[in-house]
């Protein structure tokens, strides 16, 4: 399905693409701005159809242990276009053919009126693009006749479009996190005890490192980070149920003083690099104070080492939005890799 999807959509960016950046070819810089924001330019006409259809779209939640969205959207009026049009995601929202309004301006400008108009006619009405304004940016033109016509035409592309934004993401989090500093020496070290070898930011410190059990805990504070890695001989999980509760008792088993809590505790079917793996969602707390958080984690076996590995991330950032930092945990945690012999 996704590769039908993407045959589909793609020359509509590649369309698009042309007829927009033929508005201006300055050197670009990086995209600015929080990875997890959305900035929406609308008018009050359109913004409650723009806002229906996005929230199709980016309807992801995780609890921490609050709800909280992975894409936090802000609304911005036309007239503040030329001040964010550079930020990492943007998305600009017209319905109707009023002219007069700021959006439908907008985006006739964007497109042009022979493609604007038709948007208005049921075609192209999901116009998507990268690095528009800004490298490593995401910029999309939603125009449609009515809300109802711009649902339908998200039918089919929802999954897609949100993938396009979590990706770019990833891009910029492994940009952030490895592209300069990294602890190069510490990771060599842990390459020369294990089969596996794995990305360490700077800032970052391997806390706990034992050969004898294969488990290695990484952290770092503000906010409180941590990943750990763990493998076994063999495939330790053979169903769901053995698998889940490898999931729930392993913190309590290497941690001692955290364990999960039953609250919104997720599994489901993953690829994690190219492993077929169970992904844990879920929420963990302290057995000793008034502490917790989200966690994350993955269970797999690699033929080439016969090894079960588990891989667990969680995050402690009281009364801040945590789903960034999570996105981050996730960047580095893929960043695991069996060694070639």
């Amino acid at each position: 399905m996704r590769k039908i999807l993407s045959q589909k959509i793609i020359p509509i960016i590649f369309f698009t693409g042309m007829i927009l950046t033929s508005i201006g070819c300055d050197i670009k810089r990086e995209a600015i701005g929080a990875d997890d924001e959305i900035m929406v330019i609308t008018d009050n006409a359109s913004k409650e159809a723009i806002t229906i259809a996005l929230s199709s779209i980016f309807n992801d939640t995780i609890y921490t242990p609050k709800p909280e969205s992975q894409y936090k959207l802000k609304y911005v009026d036309p007239v503040g276009y030329n001040g964010i049009k550079e930020i990492n995601n943007v998305i600009i929202g017209s319905i109707g053919n009023n002219e007069l309004n700021p959006s439908t301006k907008l985006v006739m400008t964007l497109l042009g009126e022979d493609r604007y108009l038709k948007s208005l006619q049921g075609k192209d009405q999901v116009v998507f693009t990268f690095d528009q304004f800004a490298k490593n940016q995401v910029f999309m033109i939603l125009s449609a006749n009515s809300v109802d016509d711009l649902m339908s035409s998200l039918n089919g592309k929802r999954e897609w479009i949100k993938e396009q934004f979590d990706e770019k993401m990833k891009q910029r989090q492994r940009n952030f996190l490895f592209k300069s500093a990294r602890h190069k020496k510490e990771e060599k070290a842990l390459a020369e005890k294990y089969p596996w070898s794995i990305k360490i930011p700077w800032g970052w410190e391997v806390i706990k490192d034992s050969v004898e059990a294969h488990f290695v805990w990484l952290g770092r504070e503000m906010p409180y980070q941590w990943i750990t890695i763990h493998g076994e001989n063999g495939i330790i999980a053979t169903d769901s149920t053995e698998a889940a509760n490898y999931a729930i008792s392993f913190p309590s088993k290497y941690f001692e003083h955290i364990q999960t809590n039953p609250y919104k505790f997720k599994a489901e079917l993953a690829e994690f690099n190219h492993w077929n793996a169970w992904h844990y969602t879920g929420v963990w707390e302290s057995k000793e104070d008034a502490k917790g958080g989200p966690f994350a984690s993955y269970l797999f076996y690699d033929g080439q080492t016969d090894k079960s590995y588990y891989i667990f991330t969680l995050l402690h950032f009281p009364q801040k939005r945590k789903n960034l930092y999570m996105r981050q945990l996730d960047v580095i945690a893929s960043s695991f890799a069996i060694q070639e012999k």
